[in-house]
């Protein structure tokens, strides 16, 4: 049995799947913070499938990219539950996860994750052979620049993810090729979490509790200020916490 948490958008998600049935899942968007709703969401699942803690084989957690706050509650509750319960942790890229919500399509899948000032962190997946395949690794892209990419090469897209409010409001009648996917998909789901780490599984790419760290792609405004705050003193600055950056190039 594996628990999948998603918390990389306001969107709280929690899964359990066995090897070959998705057993139960609680996906809830209803305004409350994650520190308030993950652990009673959790519990509550466990006990509405029937499952005891000491019956999981592993947790597959959402690392990023997302909300700096979700994420960090979501990964250090899977961090707290596979350390105590002693089994396999596994880290998967929220973008993996949100492509799952789409099956077979001939279409490219882009999701698309808010980043603020009017940006949007993105990757685009296809199906070859019915297998779900990256075609681009997560970006950042300004929500504009994205369109016009895609209105240049005339492809048909999906789009998926909570970066579509950077989207929708730029699209216009033209726009035949580009599609929003409706509400029941584009929100990040724990089962799709599952689905996206299943290989993971099979191949033991099992991570480390005490070493995961989230993947931002771009830094927190609260690491930004620090740097600012604390550039004439490099000791302060070795203190900043630790987290994956891939600074986009060009990108404020």
């Amino acid at each position: 049995m594996w628990l999948g948490i998603e918390t990389s958008s306001l969107v709280s998600s929690v899964a359990l799947m066995d090897e070959t049935n998705l057993i139960g899942e609680l996906t809830i968007q209803a305004g409350l913070t994650h520190s308030e709703q993950l652990i009673p969401h959790i519990d509550m699942l466990l006990r509405a499938s029937q499952v005891k803690k000491n019956e999981l084989k592993g947790i597959i957690v959402s690392i990023g990219p997302g909300s700096f706050t979700g994420l960090r509650i979501g990964m250090g509750t899977a961090k707290a539950m596979a350390y105590a319960l002693q089994i396999p942790l596994y880290g998967v890229m929220t973008m993996d996860s949100l492509a799952h919500n789409v099956s077979y399509t001939n279409r490219t899948i882009c999701t698309v994750i808010d980043a603020q000032k009017k940006h949007v962190y993105a990757g685009l997946y296809q199906y070859e052979n019915n297998e779900l395949v990256c075609k681009a690794e997560p970006f950042v892209i300004a929500a504009s620049d994205l369109l016009e990419k895609f209105r240049e090469t005339k492809e048909e897209v999906l789009f998926l993810g909570d970066g579509i409010k950077r989207i929708e409001k730029l699209l216009d009648e033209n726009d035949t090729n580009l599609t929003i996917l409706d509400i029941s998909q584009r929100i990040p789901k724990a089962s799709s979490l599952l689905l996206a780490g299943h290989d993971l599984v099979i191949r033991e790419e099992i991570c480390d509790p005490m070493d995961m760290v989230p993947y931002y792609i771009r830094r927190s405004e609260a690491e930004v200020l620090w740097e600012e705050r604390h550039k004439d003193n490099p000791d302060m600055l070795n203190q900043n916490p630790t987290v994956v950056v891939t600074e986009a190039a060009g990108v404020e």
